[in-house]
């Protein structure tokens, strides 16, 4: 009798802890599981904590730059209590009769290694295109200049030699600008162009058909590439050389074209 009681005690911390499927804290009557149960949230608490608190620090510079600029100076600030002395009020315009700036000026954060110089740099190879784009609707109405096109396109050495020292400049172009963070060329061709799937080929070939008197030609392309290294990164593709500065490039270097080396 007591064999068989001791079996059938339903109320017995074993029989119940094998009758439980759900393994809930809440549901759990061993102390020790129980315990283990408070650690393991207790480790992905932390975890978590650890994982937000663990952020790149670029987004913890752009944070810290937002909330700064996103926050008006105190009074307590020496600058702000000078401009106070010399009669700024605040939401009002400078000067005498209120009508100057209201808003500081905008802080504009350079997040990329460029130069200062490569804007204006761009921006002489965007206008130096269009005197190049300009120049071939021009000769297109001359028979003479027509003729001379055609005779230097038949001259394949000279062709060979140009799309060589193209592609040398665009390879060299892209490693030199991701050196300086720069995450996209000035112009598309001026990195070496991406394999691509066969549809998305033949969409831009019909892209470049449809705008095929805009696009240059590949010894005018290579005077841009060319020039763009030696004003941004002060390299020159057939020296094969990066030079230290720009005076360095000019005395240095015979010159901007292969015919000068």
């Amino acid at each position: 009798m007591t064999d068989s009681a001791e079996e059938d005690d339903y109320m017995s911390e074993e029989f119940l802890t094998a009758c439980v499927k759900d393994v809930r804290p809440g549901l759990v009557f061993k102390q020790s599981t129980k315990r283990q149960f408070q650690i393991e949230e207790q480790h992905r608490s932390a975890n978590e904590k650890m994982r937000k608190l663990n952020k790149p620090v670029r987004v913890l510079e752009a944070e810290k730059r937002e909330e700064g600029l996103s926050t008006a100076i105190s009074s307590q600030n020496k600058g702000f209590a000078m401009l106070q002395k010399m009669g700024y009020n605040p939401g009002k315009g400078l000067g005498k009769t209120e009508e100057g700036r209201v808003e500081p000026v905008a802080v504009e954060i350079k997040t990329t290694r460029a130069g200062l110089g490569r804007e204006a740099a761009v921006k002489d190879i965007l206008q130096r295109k269009m005197t190049m784009l300009q120049n071939r609707i021009s000769s297109q109405n001359s028979s003479t200049s027509v003729t001379e096109f055609r005779n230097r396109k038949k001259d394949e050495a000279v062709q060979k030699l140009i799309l060589i020292d193209l592609r040398k400049s665009q390879r060299m172009c892209q490693v030199l600008d991701e050196e300086k963070n720069i995450l996209e060329p000035a112009e598309l061709w001026f990195w070496p162009q991406v394999v691509k799937d066969p549809e998305e080929s033949d969409q831009e070939d019909k892209d470049v058909e449809e705008k095929e008197e805009e696009q240059l030609l590949p010894g005018e392309q290579l005077e841009l590439i060319t020039a763009y290294l030696r004003q941004v990164h002060w390299y020159c593709t057939w020296c094969a050389t990066k030079f230290n500065d720009d005076q360095d490039l000019t005395s240095s270097c015979p010159g901007a074209t292969r015919d000068e080396h």
